[in-house]
């Protein structure tokens, strides 16, 4: 996660999840690697951005560098043993921009109006709801969580899957991984379980610090189980002032 201002002096930010793929031996240090080089590459490049930036290709390139720094660490160590997902939101002005590979999450979450899924998994589970088969069983059959993107050796094609907004009233942005959306995939749902951590963060009229916000909602999945490993970034974000 990093935020600051840019040299025009507004608002950016970056925020990156990266989930281990659970068969891979080195799955901590592969995801570990993928949302350090991300990160910091958004971030640097986000901070001396001029106004003819392009969002969508620097997001593009951070996939690169991610996984170009878990092949390299890696060696020559088979394909599959340092696998990881990725999922990239980058805050500019008033846009988001999202990447993603694998089938870690963003989610916009809107004060007022429907939440809404900005990412796509590259799932087994996304292919059969993309022929029809509803969210409920698609998510809950055998085999469901297995990706057919990655990060890492062995990789196939690391292009991320990009989405764009425009921000228009005053939200969340939230980035997880698969141990949080495992209890809540469908967007009104992770959308009532921010608002209930929300609400137990908040102590006066002023928003609550969106960590306080992520740890209510890692102790809300824990309580449901917490079957995986669970992370999320939260970015509260509002309309620029005309």
């Amino acid at each position: 996660m990093a935020a600051g201002l840019g040299v025009d002096k507004r608002p950016m930010a970056v925020a990156c999840v990266s989930d281990g793929v659970s068969t891979s031996a080195h799955a901590e240090d592969a995801s570990a690697l993928a949302v350090e080089a991300a990160c910091d590459f958004l971030a640097e490049r986000l901070r001396r951005a001029k106004a003819s930036f392009d969002i969508g290709d620097a997001v593009a390139e951070a996939f690169t560098r991610a996984n170009d720094r878990v092949v390299t660490e890696a060696g020559t160590a088979v394909a599959g043993t340092w696998a990881c997902t990725l999922v990239v939101a980058v805050v500019w002005h008033d846009q988001i921009v999202v990447g993603n590979v694998g089938d870690s999450r963003c989610y916009w979450m809107p004060d007022d109006g429907d939440p809404k899924t900005l990412s796509t998994d590259d799932s087994i589970a996304q292919a059969q709801i993309e022929m029809g088969v509803t969210r409920e069983v698609a998510e809950s059959s055998s085999g469901a969580h297995a990706i057919t993107k990655w990060l890492g050796p062995g990789a196939q094609a690391v292009q991320p899957s990009l989405s764009s907004m425009t921000v228009t009233q005053p939200g969340w942005l939230l980035t997880c991984s698969d141990g949080l959306w495992n209890y809540a995939s469908d967007p009104a749902a992770m959308a009532a379980s921010l608002r209930d951590a929300v609400t137990a963060s908040t102590t006066d009229d002023d928003d609550p610090p969106a960590w306080t916000v992520c740890r209510q909602m890692i102790d809300w999945a824990n309580l449901l189980g917490g079957h995986d490993n669970i992370a999320v970034t939260l970015v509260r974000l509002r309309p620029p002032e005309a």
